[in-house]
């Protein structure tokens, strides 16, 4: 167990430092001078190039790299061009807003998905399993952001059940689940359907082993060859899944919240990458990045505490 965790440990240290190689030299391509931004269009060349020199942006790419790479050992990602304050501040101020959302739209997902996943490998092969998956195939094939503007248009704009745009600020536990809802139901059938036709996968392959022909051949209840053996033994599979999933909901969560104009995460990185803010849309992916990658590798562990046998893999 020791050398398992050493090993996912390793794995993780490599992983981060290619998550913030990636953030460092992708934010580069984004065009635009994030000085010229800061002093205005009418700044001297005097003045944009010793701010320029204040930021660093004057030192050759690899340097700038390297000097990033060792203050973010340190928790240093610099600070906001639009605010000034630390950047990893920024972000973690607006990372609960997108965790309530991606965790709801998860939870909803978990609730639909897995069921509908097991009820479809019961029945493979039926109309239900043909029209549950073709559901599921129409929710993966729509953009997220196509059906928060669909949902926006019927359930806002004609019925007027949910508010269309923003959350609440104040008002208690019940405004802001009404200003949750409808973004996090958009997201949970987004999520259930990668959730169901993966929650099948699995179940037809553990349905399909020899000790589930052999319950049924000694006359075993369907109800309990189906709850007793193959879901006891498809949950490590299924938590899988959630853990595979959870990356699509953040990532969907980011998304969603543009569309709906929510504070969070994406809105800060959106209006970062607008102001050409360096700083704060590096804190911004790799905050959302190590918190993906942290996650992943907790399940990976909790799977081995699970199943030993995951351990020699």
């Amino acid at each position: 167990m020791e050398r398992y965790l050493l090993r996912q440990v390793m794995q993780l240290a490599v992983t981060l430092l290619g998550i913030v190689t990636v953030a460092f030299f992708l934010v580069r391509l984004i065009p635009g001078d994030p000085a010229q931004y800061m002093l205005g269009d009418y700044a001297t060349e005097q003045a944009l190039d010793a701010l320029r020199v204040s930021m660093g942006l004057d030192q050759p790419l690899f340097w700038q790299y390297a000097g990033y790479l060792g203050r973010a050992v340190t928790g240093d990602l610099g600070n906001s061009v639009i605010t000034g304050r630390p950047a990893v501040e920024e972000v973690l101020a607006s990372l609960p807003d997108s965790l309530l959302l991606a965790g709801a739209g998860m939870v909803l997902a978990v609730i639909i998905g897995v069921p509908l996943g097991i009820l479809t490998a019961m029945r493979q092969g039926s109309w239900t399993d043909t029209l549950m998956m073709l559901a599921a195939l129409a929710g993966i094939s729509f953009p997220v952001f196509w059906l928060g503007l669909a949902s926006i248009l019927l359930f806002a704009q004609e019925l007027q059940w949910f508010p269309a745009l923003g959350a609440s600020s104040g008002g208690g536990f019940g405004t802001t689940l009404y200003y949750l809802a409808l973004p996090a139901m958009v997201l949970g059938v987004s999520v259930a359907a990668y959730i169901t036709r993966l929650t099948r996968s699995a179940m037809l392959e553990i349905i399909g082993q020899d000790y589930i022909r052999v319950a049924r051949a000694m006359g075993v209840p369907e109800r309990r060859i189906i709850w007793r053996l193959a879901f006891k033994n498809a949950v490590i599979p299924i938590l899988a899944i959630i853990g595979v999933t959870f990356a699509h909901s953040l990532g969907s969560a980011i998304l969603i919240e543009v569309v709906f104009s929510r504070p969070g995460v994406g809105s800060t990185i959106l209006k970062a990458v607008s102001a050409r803010d360096y700083p704060l849309v590096q804190a911004g992916v790799l905050v959302l990045a190590v918190g993906v990658v942290v996650v992943n590798t907790l399940l990976d562990m909790a799977y081995a505490i699970v199943d030993p046998r995951m351990r020699k893999r």
